[in-house]
Parts: C-alpha cells; structure tokens; sequence
C-alpha cells in the first residue's frame, strides 16, 4: 500500500544516546555533537560519558545523524538509550472550529 504524496505524516522523532568517549578528547567529541543538526547535549561525566539527544523528522534523518557521530575517532561507543515518535500532523478542520 502506497501513501498519496498529499497525505504525508508530520513525525517528530527524539533518540537519546549516551557516548563513550576517549577521555582526552571529550572536548572535540562535544564540539562534534553539536555540529550535528538538532543535537542538544545534557550531562558529561568526569569518566568521559555524554548524555545527548537528537532531533529528527524520521528514523533514516536520527539514523544518518549517528552515522556522522558513530565515525569519530574519540567515541568508544555510541549507544541509544531511547527514541520516541511523535505525530504532529493536526486536522485542520478541527482547528478552525
């Protein structure tokens, strides 16, 4: 079954990870981080852990955003923690009412 090019979803997707860095290079891992789009990074552990999220309109647009990241010579791994998926697509009928 094959969607109409007008009846797209509207996703939002969210994925926490957490990266485990060499730790003298937590800093260019970081900086890495937050040159992906829509990337937010929330806590860094004096053990070299970083808690980050990102953000996305699809499971391939979260997927290549760790592809980038899951490359970097100072993260040990990269492992995700969770990925939610909302629906934002709204009724446009139901919000002129």
């Amino acid at each position: 079954m094959t969607q109409s090019s007008n009846s797209q979803t509207s996703e939002y997707h969210v994925a926490s990870l957490i990266a485990s860095c060499i730790l003298a290079q937590v800093d260019e891992v970081k900086a890495a981080i937050l040159a992906v789009d829509d990337t937010e990074i929330h806590v860094t552990s004096a053990e070299g852990k970083i808690v980050f999220t990102i953000e996305g309109t699809s499971h391939k647009d979260i997927g290549k955003k760790m592809d980038i990241l899951r490359v970097h010579t100072g993260i040990l791994n990269l492992s995700p923690v969770y990925h939610q998926v909302l629906d934002e697509s709204v009724d446009d009928d139901a919000t002129k009412q």
